[in-house]
């Protein structure tokens, strides 16, 4: 979640961001849009219960915008309609609007400028796609899920902050997420004010001997 001069949006919706926003007295009705880096569970599955609150908690009539990679709607419609059937008959009742990200291609974006790029992680036929956001004179880059590609290089470059996947300790056989050991290599590659890595696995949560990275924890603040 990233406040700024346009107001608050939030990097992906996973099934349990309801809960975690709640546990950190965050409003969901504050937020004004969503970029989505992929299609997973984790990523987005729980965008209808972030619609769910704008219509029936709070108001309807608050501007939210979505935005994610070619496919996304479709794919959040049939989302929204297994565990709310038939919702999307009347558009949810909100105001909302829908955007698809092409990747490689930079786009204004409820006040703005998204690029997003598509990375190495298996995600189903639509892309999984690594994000870089600019507004407000702030850059924030994002990796999504991803194994070791060149296109973080262009996404991190000269970002004020580059939240990136590190998952395993170790390299593994799986080319889906990155470890410590490829990071490190690749580090030397990456430009950024501040590097923090995410979507820990069980083996970089215990590790101890992580020095080169900062690791992201729950309710984490970072301000500039």
């Amino acid at each position: 979640m990233i406040d700024d001069a346009q107001g608050r949006f939030v990097v992906d919706f996973g099934a349990s961001s309801m809960t975690a926003l709640k546990a950190q007295n965050v409003d969901p009705a504050s937020i004004d849009a969503v970029y989505l880096t992929h299609l997973h569970g984790d990523h987005f599955g729980g965008l209808p219960y972030l619609l769910s609150h704008r219509r029936f908690i709070s108001n309807p009539e608050t501007p939210l915008t979505i935005a994610g990679p070619p496919g996304f709607s479709e794919r959040l419609r049939a989302l929204s309609d297994c565990v709310f059937p038939d919702i999307w008959a009347d558009g949810w009742g909100l105001d909302l609007q829908l955007v698809e990200i092409p990747p490689g291609e930079e786009c204004q974006i409820a006040g703005r400028t998204v690029r997003s790029e598509k990375v190495r992680h298996s995600a189903g036929p639509e892309p999984a796609t690594a994000l870089r956001i600019s507004g407000g004179g702030i850059v924030i880059a994002y990796s999504g899920d991803t194994g070791w590609t060149d296109a973080l290089i262009d996404i991190s470059a000269g970002s004020d902050l580059f939240i990136c996947d590190c998952n395993d300790r170790h390299d593994q056989s799986f080319d889906g997420h990155l470890s410590y050991d490829t990071l490190c290599r690749q580090l030397s590659r990456l430009d950024t004010k501040r590097l923090i890595v995410t979507h820990l696995g069980p083996d970089m949560i215990s590790a101890t001997d992580t020095p080169m990275v900062e690791r992201a924890f729950e309710g984490m603040v970072i301000r500039f």
